[in-house]
């Protein structure tokens, strides 16, 4: 953005009196993405004068890295050769995944702008399911036989390497056109000109199916350290490749996701920064409104214990301490075991070995947090008209034995919900936050009152 800051003025100045050759020898001296940022920060009125004002050549790079808003707003305004030639010319995930985003006429209406091969090619890709590996790979990749040489993938690599995503990797395929293995560009350099690629290929290759989860490809990715992961459809027939650009979009995406549906503010659907001021109200309120729902729980478990807080109207000052802890130490142990679902680096027994750690780690914490309980009663003291006749450590006693219990079960609570709805098949990231807090707050005032009940009856 500092960028487009410095040379804003100079951009405006080139537009107003029509330079469009300096501005055109000054963008080729940058990255796509730094031009896209000059290209957002100009003008409304000069937005289509000044990304036509680019080379052609340079056009479709810079396209790929303008917001989606900006995206669609050129398109409405490009005219038919020129949306033609710029939809024809982007790589076919970004195209897909900008297809996807538009409505229905317009996206009609784009694919009706392309030559038929490319319609063919775009809607194969937008027939996958959304999320999928379908819908982020691109069919433009390096593939040989067994039985070619290096130098024949050599002679391939120079003659294509402009019309393919990747030239670091290239994919063995048999007569079928089934995924027989890898070879890397270093393998390939380094391997004598006349060897055949069979005799230096990695046979047992990683791939995923059409149909496989975007996450379960992020995942793969990671687990192998991959440049760039294979597709294959039902039948093993290598139909394209999903590479780590790709998908590191989507690890943000995810995030990000994980973030917000944690705190109970957006839906899988729901692309919250981008959207109108009503579906964001809507995506959060819904939420609010239910957890409200669940909370009246811990009021009417109060209410039912209003004769214990009459007798003893200290306990009531302690209430807050209690359900926050609870909360909090709930909330703690559910992101924990959600991290280490979601970056999948715990196998099913090594999620075991860390659920039972933190059973152990919610021992520990439960001691500490019921001994400063204890001691802050004991420590406050209290006025006799709030003790009804009992006695500090009566209520430092339920205090501490309460706090150890809630914060106990809550621990547990918060680590075991996540591995109960990934078993199930729910994300994990919807029972965190709002909802592992509002059910331990029910908990800890159970627990609370009833161990009062206990003493104090």
């Amino acid at each position: 953005m500092a960028i487009a800051r410095l040379i804003k003025p100079e951009i405006e100045e080139m537009l107003r009196t029509g330079e469009y050759s300096g501005f055109r020898a000054l963008s080729e001296e940058l990255h796509p993405a730094d031009m896209a940022e000059i290209i957002e920060s100009v003008p409304s009125e000069r937005l289509l004068v000044a990304f036509l004002a680019l080379g052609r050549d340079y056009q479709p790079d810079v396209f790929e890295y303008l917001s989606p808003d900006t995206q669609t707003r050129l398109l409405h305004e490009f005219k038919p050769d020129v949306l033609s030639r710029i939809l024809t010319e982007l790589s076919d995930d970004v195209r897909t995944e900008l297809l996807v985003e538009l409505p229905g006429q317009v996206t009609r209406r784009l694919l009706e702008s392309l030559d038929p091969a490319e319609r063919k090619r775009a809607l194969e890709l937008l027939g996958y399911p959304p999320e999928s590996a379908g819908r982020l790979m691109t069919p433009q990749f390096l593939h040989i036989s067994a039985s070619a040489t290096a130098n024949d993938v050599l002679e391939k690599v120079r003659r294509l390497a402009d019309e393919v995503e990747t030239v670091y990797v290239i994919y063995v395929i048999d007569s079928a056109n089934r995924l027989s293995g890898t070879v890397s560009l270093r393998d390939v350099v380094i391997a004598r000109p006349e060897q055949r690629v069979d005799e230096f290929m990695t046979a047992n290759v990683v791939a995923v199916k059409t149909t496989d989860d975007r996450e379960d490809v992020l995942s793969r990715m990671r687990e192998y350290d991959l440049l760039a992961v294979p597709v294959v459809d039902s039948q093993e027939r290598l139909v394209g490749i999903v590479t780590f650009d790709d998908l590191s979009d989507v690890a943000e995406e995810e995030a990000t996701e994980d973030i917000l549906k944690m705190h109970g503010v957006a839906t899988a659907q729901d692309d919250y920064f981008t959207a109108g001021v009503f579906k964001r109200f809507r995506s959060r309120v819904i939420w609010l409104v239910a957890l409200a729902v669940v909370g009246t729980g811990s009021v009417l478990v109060q209410q039912a214990y209003n004769p214990i807080i009459a007798q003893l109207s200290l306990l009531a000052a302690y209430i807050s301490l209690l359900t926050a802890s609870g909360g909090n130490v709930g909330t703690q142990s559910a992101g924990i075991l959600i991290r280490a679902i979601s970056t999948d680096e715990a196998s099913r027994p090594a999620l075991l070995r860390i659920f039972l750690g933190e059973v152990l780690i919610g021992v520990a914490l439960a001691l500490t947090l019921a001994g400063i309980g204890t001691m802050l009663v004991l420590t406050r003291g209290a006025e006799p008209q709030v003790l009804g006749g009992h006695e500090v450590w009566e209520v430092a006693v339920i205090v501490g034995a309460s706090m150890f219990l809630a914060v106990m079960t809550s621990n547990t609570l918060g680590a075991a919900i996540p591995l109960i709805t990934r078993r199930i098949g729910v994300d994990p990231a919807v029972t965190a936050g709002p909802f592992i807090t509002t059910a331990a707050d029910i908990l800890t005032v159970l627990v609370y009152f009833n161990i009062a009940q206990a003493i104090v009856l």
